[in-house]
């Protein structure tokens, strides 16, 4: 079936469907490469954004838009198909402001995160964050907590303090992710709305 063949609503979620199952499967390949150690490390960032990314895709596809959405988009999708209690608000603004816009732009995160270099935190008290990306599975995937220290695992120009730690479970936070697709697509399976949606996303991925 080709997105050409659209002809009934059931088409339309058996296309999703194999959509679907084909991105997970790169999905699972990436994260599987990016997690393998080498080096007694590993490929932490190119995960993590691998991740973001694919929740990114699938709030596209739940917003029926795959350009000019962004972080309201996924507290959307997230509010609907995954565990808010997780993944509320809060973490989600630390994953796209600490995490999502600077590995896209600088390869990594600042050192230590300040809130009050956005907007959206400024109605809260002010945060200082670091952060641990980890191979690890641990719940929630997304976790912050208060801990007052300096920097010391890489070299600063002046002594560097912060006073909370994010720390990402990136095994979870995937795990997270693709257990929300089946969510997903049984509301594609009776929603009109949600199935003129993927339709419109359809039209811009795969060109006519």
């Amino acid at each position: 079936m080709t997105v050409h063949s659209f002809i009934s609503d059931a088409d339309v979620v058996a296309f999703a469907q194999a959509f679907l199952n084909n991105r997970r499967e790169t999905f699972r390949k990436d994260n599987d490469i990016c997690l393998t150690p080498a080096n007694n490390s590993h490929a932490y960032f190119p995960a993590l954004i691998t991740c973001i990314a694919f929740a990114d895709l699938l709030s596209g596809l739940y917003a029926g838009k795959l350009d000019g959405h962004g972080l309201n988009e996924l507290k959307n999708y997230v509010s609907k198909f995954m565990n808010t209690a997780d993944y509320d608000s809060d973490r989600l603004d630390i994953l796209y402001e600490c995490f999502r816009h600077k590995v896209a732009h600088l390869a990594q995160p600042y050192a230590v995160f300040d809130t009050y270099s956005k907007e959206r935190f400024r109605n809260q008290p002010r945060r200082l964050i670091t952060w641990t990306v980890t191979e690890l599975v641990q719940t929630p995937a997304i976790e912050i907590v208060a801990e007052q220290k300096q920097i010391e695992r890489a070299p600063t120009p002046w002594p560097v303090f912060y006073d909370h730690r994010v720390t990402v479970s990136v095994p979870t936070l995937a795990q997270d992710i693709e257990a929300s697709i089946p969510g997903y697509l049984g509301h594609l399976r009776k929603d009109q709305v949600a199935r003129d949606r993927f339709k419109n996303c359809m039209n811009h991925y795969f060109p006519r």
